[in-house]
């Protein structure tokens, strides 16, 4: 069965169209029918999948794992009250631990699945460099293993121009080590979310990044 409704994506298309606090609070009742309360569901199921997996996920609650559809705009250009995707950062210490975990995303277009290393502090991003240049063949051999490769492409995140002189001769073999973030992202049509497969669909995503996975998960616990 499946775990959402088109009205999920008509929900998120709406929004779009009028993003602002009246129109949210006439829609509010479809929001936690369509939205809220399935999501929670899901993601607590996909954190039980993730458990039988990997125990370090065992305990840990979706509610801090999802993150709010309300926007953050004390900063920000854009006054948009509300994000127009439901998401979630699932990890044993929730979404703002810097464990490697798993992340979805679903909006009116599309469902991202993806995971890796987002933020990291100046000296894990070290350490984790030392780990990949002392044997810069085993994470070009972890990325690109096949079954990586068919679920997320490659490995993403901005680059440095410049590494300090001990990193300069691995990068030479491994480029990756010039990266300041360590993450991949699927990218899948908007009816994914509809598939009663739903979580057999994204825990093949979360199994294809688990030799990365655990190789960040080890290098930033070094530090």
């Amino acid at each position: 069965m499946a775990h959402f409704t088109p009205e999920f994506h008509a929900f998120f298309s709406g929004l779009e169209a009028h993003n602002d606090r009246d129109w949210f609070a006439a829609q509010k009742k479809d929001y936690e029918r369509h939205v809220r309360d399935p999501f929670k569901v899901f993601v607590t199921e996909l954190i039980v999948a993730c458990a039988e997996r990997d125990e370090d996920f065992a305990g840990t609650e979706a509610k801090k794992c999802i993150f709010r559809i309300h926007r953050d705009t004390r900063f920000s250009k854009d006054k948009t009250p509300y994000k127009t995707h439901a998401s979630a950062g699932i990890a044993p210490g929730g979404k703002k631990s810097s464990d490697p975990g798993l992340y979805f995303h679903a909006d009116a277009h599309s469902v991202r699945i993806g995971g890796g290393a987002y933020w990291m502090e100046k000296d894990d991003l070290y350490i984790l460099r030392e780990q990949m240049a002392s044997n810069p063949q085993a994470f070009n051999d972890l990325i690109a293993d096949p079954d990586f490769v068919r679920h997320y492409g490659s490995v993403l995140g901005e680059r440095n121009v410049r590494l300090p002189k001990e990193f300069q001769a691995p990068a030479e073999s491994c480029p990756h080590i010039l990266n300041k973030q360590f993450y991949y992202m699927a990218n899948l049509p908007a009816a994914t979310l509809l598939r009663d497969d739903l979580i057999d669909v994204v825990m093949a995503h979360f199994d294809a990044a688990t030799p990365l996975r655990n190789y960040l998960k080890d290098g930033l616990r070094a530090g």
